[in-house]
């Protein structure tokens, strides 16, 4: 491995670290983001999302979704330490929310990697989630959630405060994202194991869910740092 790559896989683990390393509490006080993680805007966040664009249809990382499936105008850009700029674009057509594309840009604006994480409907009629790390499956999951779609997902109330499990994740993001219970079933079943405490090989993956709150609309970062912890 590459002492470059060996580098960028530690910062990966950091920035995930720092994203879900707070305390929990019964009541879950969620902080709104961390100093480390600076969200950019105008101008620079474009030349980012063009640099990230450009690089996927040139072929500088393999990607699975198409092109033609990314939400380019509602991407969201973050400066996350260690010269290195996270850009996620949400990803539509037959990809339900969460799904999107996170790629992390150095300071020569190479990209470092590519983290997907897309959500279909599977042949039970439920929603599966899939995660890609440079266009290499790492996890698939079948929620057991039944299909439906976007606008659905969307209307569905928060769900009861529920104790333990996979359940209580999901009540707790859904409250603290201000979403349905759907959606946010669909990130507790699909980040879970990897966020609650992040290594070398998870960190990965919880990068790419990660991605899933700016889709979300999320406000920061560390939005949902308790809730994996229940």
């Amino acid at each position: 491995m590459s002492k470059k790559k060996k580098s960028f896989l530690q910062l990966i683990l950091i920035f995930s670290l720092i994203c879900f390393s707070f305390s929990s509490t019964a009541g879950v006080s969620a902080k709104e983001g961390d100093s480390s993680i600076v969200p950019i805007k105008g101008d620079a966040a474009a030349e980012m999302v063009n640099i990230a664009l450009d690089t996927i249809e040139n072929g500088g990382v393999k990607a699975i979704a198409p092109v033609d499936t990314y939400g380019l105008k509602k991407s969201s850009v973050y400066k996350v330490g260690g010269g290195v700029t996270a850009v996620t674009v949400p990803i539509n057509g037959d990809y339900s929310l969460p799904s999107n594309i996170t790629l992390f840009i150095d300071e020569d604006h190479t990209v470092l990697q590519a983290n997907e994480m897309l959500v279909t409907k599977n042949d039970k009629g439920n929603f599966k989630v899939e995660t890609y790390v440079d266009g290499s499956l790492v996890k698939s999951v079948d929620t057991e959630l039944s299909y439906m779609s976007d606008q659905e997902l969307l209307a569905e109330n928060p769900p009861e405060i529920q104790t333990q499990g996979v359940k209580a994740k999901a009540a707790c993001i859904a409250s603290v994202l201000g979403i349905g219970s759907g959606a946010a079933y669909l990130i507790a079943v699909g980040c879970a194991g990897s966020c609650a405490a992040p290594t070398p090989v998870t960190a990965p993956i919880c990068a790419a869910c990660i991605g899933a709150y700016a889709v979300l609309g999320a406000g920061g970062m560390g939005a949902v740092v308790a809730c994996f912890k229940l």
